[in-house]
């Protein structure tokens, strides 16, 4: 029987120091206390980590029931000792405002989406609400949530996972074994699930040695579905009421992990980027979506900015006539032409990476073989033995994605400075054809074999058989199959990896956090540990 705890092992290769996200990765030393810490064992994954400057923990619901009890008696002390130690410590109550420009419709896991933006907003605000067994930290791979443990058999036939006791579910009721049972099998598997006492038991159809790795997706949470309009979670919030344009969550106050310091959380969604914007300056929102071009502005008015590890692939794609052997040199030189490092420091602010490969090194750990550096820009001789109808490029870029046309005019004058021409079309409705595509692909903090798989799946079958003919992965895939066959995708330039970004968010004036992230450095929104000041920071005589 194998134990599993996974951690992602450190890599002297690991992302550079100077990217702004990588001070939002967790701390890889064990949590104190954490059931993985009891058990010496590894579920072990080739991704590299990036130690975080921020190593303080939410704290558990002991400490804060601890720090409950610690308010009562500064008021004895008095009110001189409130004044200067409240000042520093977390406050409970509000509510916080947060506005997305997406429309979420449902939270509900099962429930699919053909709308990008909703589904990827939904799968950023749906871990409030509802959990999964396991979780994923990049800097220690696999961690326990609702189960506290698990182990199976050699050739992953048979998994048992322990839940963690006393969960409390939002309607007060405790969880209970046979209700996890049951919404594993709602989420479309072809798994036998039972229960041995608090024990969850998985057999697959199939041998899946990675199945802990499937059970961290959203799509695996657990749901007690009470009726098909009450959906029961063991999140730090409950879903208080969904509807048009708005989401209203309440603080779970019988949450397993500690109560959330706020009251309540409301989403308005439907709100375009600019007006976020706005709103929160004016004070009128505390958290809000943004882009790269506004973390300048926003720091420049003393507001907070938080992100994700860069989740945002941005990827060129060609399309089938010009994906062909004797288009081969037009596409070479594009890729040569390409100024990645300018991309991601100016017109991205320092906040993203360059990308040659599909995969960033702390999923994969070999994104570094793929660089190539001091790589000269494409020679005059080169550039003139393509002929003149072929150094002419129509690029499409999506109309509702203003970093991505942004994006996709800083490769036009790359191309224009390389003696290529590029036109970017940003249609509305029907146009011409083009010659090839600029893609976001949201990459997901996972296995190296997974999470390539969800890349291509994501870049559409069509570009992938016009890229390679190599077979898909297994499903247990070993690291050294993942690399062949992602060269294989590259090998042709027919798919050009261009930049990862990460998810940003701007803070109000009035928001804190305990543990130093806002958002989870997989995408979550980590809300359960922000705290609203009742009084705005003393920023001391202004000039």
């Amino acid at each position: 029987m194998m134990h599993f705890t996974s951690t992602f092992r450190a890599s002297a290769s690991a992302a550079s120091s100077r990217s702004p996200y990588t001070s939002l990765v967790v701390s890889p030393e064990p949590v104190e206390g954490s059931n993985h810490e009891q058990d010496g064992s590894s579920f072990d994954s080739p991704a590299l980590s990036k130690r975080s400057s921020f190593s303080r923990l939410r704290p558990s619901g002991e400490q804060k029931r601890q720090t409950r009890h610690t308010d009562a008696c500064f008021v004895v002390a008095g009110a001189v000792a409130i004044a200067v130690v409240g000042a520093a410590r977390p406050q409970y109550g509000g509510t916080l405002r947060v506005e997305t420009q997406a429309i979420v419709r449902t939270l509900d896991p099962v429930t699919a989406t053909n709308d990008a933006a909703a589904s990827a907003s939904r799968n950023r605000l749906r871990p409030l609400v509802f959990e999964t067994l396991v979780a994923v930290d990049p800097a220690r791979g696999l961690q326990p949530l609702l189960a506290r443990s698990w182990e199976g058999d050699a050739r992953g036939t048979r998994w048992r996972f322990h839940l963690r006791s006393g969960v409390v579910l939002h309607d007060g009721s405790v969880l209970e074994p046979w209700q996890v049972a049951t919404a594993l099998r709602t989420s479309g598997n072809a798994w036998t699930v039972a229960t041995d006492g608090d024990v969850i038991v998985i057999e697959p159809s199939n041998p899946q040695p990675a199945l802990p790795w499937e059970l961290a997706d959203d799509r695996h949470a657990v749901v007690v579905r009470r009726s098909p309009a009450e959906l029961v979670g063991t999140g730090p919030f409950r879903i208080e009421r969904l509807e048009a344009g708005r989401l209203s969550l309440r603080a779970h106050d019988g949450y397993w992990s500690g109560r959330p310091f706020v009251d309540a959380v409301r989403v308005e969604m439907g709100r375009g980027l600019a007006a976020q914007l706005t709103d929160l300056e004016l004070g009128r929102a505390d958290f809000v979506e943004a882009q790269p071009a506004d973390a300048r502005r926003l720091a420049q008015r003393g507001l907070q900015v938080a992100g994700s590890l860069p989740l945002d692939l941005f990827v060129l794609v060609f399309e089938a006539r010009r994906a062909t052997p004797s288009g081969a040199a037009i596409r070479h030189l594009l890729t040569t032409a390409l100024d990645r490092r300018a991309m991601c420091e100016v017109l991205l602010q320092g906040r993203a990476e360059p990308a040659e490969a599909l995969l960033p090194a702390w999923i994969s750990g070999y994104a570094s073989v793929f660089v190539t550096p001091g790589v000269q820009r494409p020679s005059q001789s080169a550039v003139t033995a393509v002929p003149a109808e072929q150094r002419a490029l129509t690029l499409r870029v999506d109309a509702s994605d203003p970093l991505a046309r942004s994006i996709a005019e800083r490769i036009a004058v790359d191309a224009r400075e390389a003696g290529l021409t590029v036109t970017v079309q940003v249609p509305a409705g029907l146009a011409p054809l083009p010659d090839l595509r600029l893609l976001r692909v949201k990459l997901e903090a996972t296995s190296p074999n997974r999470a390539l798989t969800r890349a291509m799946a994501a870049l559409g079958s069509r570009a992938m058989a016009l890229a390679t003919t190599e077979p898909p992965l297994a499903a247990d895939a070993p690291l050294d199959a993942v690399l062949r066959l992602e060269r294989a995708v590259l090998e042709a330039s027919v798919v050009i990896p261009v930049l990862r970004a990460p998810e940003l968010y701007g803070l109000g004036e009035r928001v804190e956090t305990w543990d130093g992230r806002a958002v989870s450095p997989t995408g979550a929104l980590n809300l359960a540990s922000l705290w609203i000041r009742t009084a705005p920071p003393d920023t001391g005589p202004r000039r």
